[in-house]
């Protein structure tokens, strides 16, 4: 009797340290979770401009590629100091990029707002109008648009 007593007790206290690895292990994997959901590529603004700006973009020929690194845009020509200087690409991104059928890219394009009147705003975009202009591509910003304004970017193409 006291044998069947003591092996019952040692399944109860196997049972009860399996169920507690089986809830730590719920607990730690749903812990490890990645925190991430779809949204959509384009803002509202972006997307209304994209539109517009797609019309013309294709009596062209040309293609629009949005959200484009700039890492993928230029590269770095200073081998020595490789790092410092992708650094201040490799986070950077611009609005669309206009290319031809073969990527070859024509210009880029910033749609700006209100958010680039800060200070901050003012210097990264300083940054970005050099970087771009030491590559050879040329930038363009444009803040208020309608058709005129999107047709005048394609003007010399």
């Amino acid at each position: 009797m006291k044998q069947v007593r003591l092996d019952l007790g040692l399944c109860l206290s196997v049972l009860l340290l399996l169920a507690a690895v089986i809830i730590f292990l719920i607990w730690y994997f749903e812990k490890k979770s990645y925190p991430y959901r779809a949204r959509p590529l384009l803002t509202k603004r972006e997307y209304k401009f994209y539109v517009l700006l797609r019309e013309e973009a294709y009596k062209k020929g040309f293609l629009i590629c949005p959200k484009i690194g700039l890492k993928d845009l230029m590269e770095v020509t200073d081998k020595k100091h490789y790092m410092k200087y992708f650094a201040k690409i490799s986070q950077k991104h611009v609005d669309f990029v206009i290319c031809d059928e073969d990527f070859q890219v024509y210009f880029a394009l910033e749609l700006d707002d209100s958010s680039h009147d800060t200070e901050k705003a003012k210097e990264k975009d300083l940054f970005k109008d050099r970087a771009f202009k030491a590559a050879g591509i040329p930038l363009k910003r444009i803040r208020d648009y309608d058709e005129a304004a999107v047709r005048k970017l394609f003007k010399e193409y």
